[in-house]
């Protein structure tokens, strides 16, 4: 088995299911990926494409325009490996339009500008990676954006608005706040963290949601992450059938996992 780091998405994934992780990690068993997935991905990269081209450019092209083009990005790179079970490719584009429309969601985009260093780079997309204790790979991962005020944040699409306790709940944050820290950055001392969150809905709503942190929760990330690791390293891979994704509809791995041993017993 040979991991070269750990991420974020690694570590949860381990904690939500074991097996899952070996079949994606380890023995990187291929998928095809949700149609909704492939939608926030494009959503997602064309709102950093849109943010960083006002702070390259000063000027703002449509959100629509930007739309369409990683829209088009994502059905080449992926056209093959798409899930898209109820939806289809036409109906997806014609919700983004509908949703980078919004005047809310143009506004609040609108709204955020990013950190530019004297260098002239602009905190987009920023690589960060730590080292924990005990943990023989780094932890790496990607900050969505860091805005003027030195505040770290996160872009989501999703279909429900969120609670302030659902985004103070979030581990993410801690990941990017920890690895900042031991990079030696020094433009967030109270731990601050934002949420921008755009929902999918009929409606579309934006909500940009902050949260602050605590010093004495990254021991406590730490040692999470160590005890995920161990469970890596002796190669503990057990399922968790009580987890929400262990279905067919959310768990792509569901025909060779529980789904393989229904149909035996069949």
């Amino acid at each position: 088995m040979s991991i070269t780091n750990l991420s974020y998405s690694s570590v949860s994934t381990y904690l939500a299911c074991a097996r899952y992780w070996r079949f994606r990690y380890v023995e990187q068993v291929p998928t095809l990926k949700s149609a909704p997935m492939v939608f926030g991905g494009a959503f997602h990269d064309t709102v950093e494409a849109y943010i960083r081209n006002v702070a390259q450019t000063g000027e703002s092209a449509a959100l629509t325009e930007i739309w369409r083009t990683q829209w088009t990005m994502k059905l080449q790179e992926q056209a093959t490996s798409i899930a898209w079970g109820d939806e289809t490719p036409e109906a997806l584009h014609a919700k983004g339009d509908r949703i980078l429309q919004t005047p809310e969601i143009v506004q609040t985009i609108d709204g955020i500008t990013p950190l530019v260093s004297p260098d002239g780079h602009i905190h987009i997309e920023d690589f960060v990676k730590m080292r924990v204790s005990g943990v023989p790979v780094p932890v790496v991962g990607y900050v969505d954006i860091i805005t003027t005020d030195g505040v770290p944040g996160d872009f989501k699409s999703t279909s429900r608005a969120w609670s302030q306790d659902k985004a103070q709940n979030e581990l993410q944050p801690l990941f990017y706040l920890a690895a900042l820290e031991q990079q030696g950055y020094q433009g967030n001392p109270e731990m601050r963290f934002r949420h921008y969150v755009f929902t999918t809905t009929e409606q579309p709503i934006a909500q940009i949601i902050d949260t602050q942190r605590e010093p004495a929760e990254i021991p406590f990330l730490f040692d999470l992450i160590r005890e995920v690791w161990r469970g890596i390293a002796a190669e503990v891979f057990a399922p968790n059938p009580n987890t929400w994704k262990c279905s067919p509809v959310y768990c792509e791995y569901w025909t060779i996992c529980r789904g393989k041993a229904l149909d035996e017993k069949a």
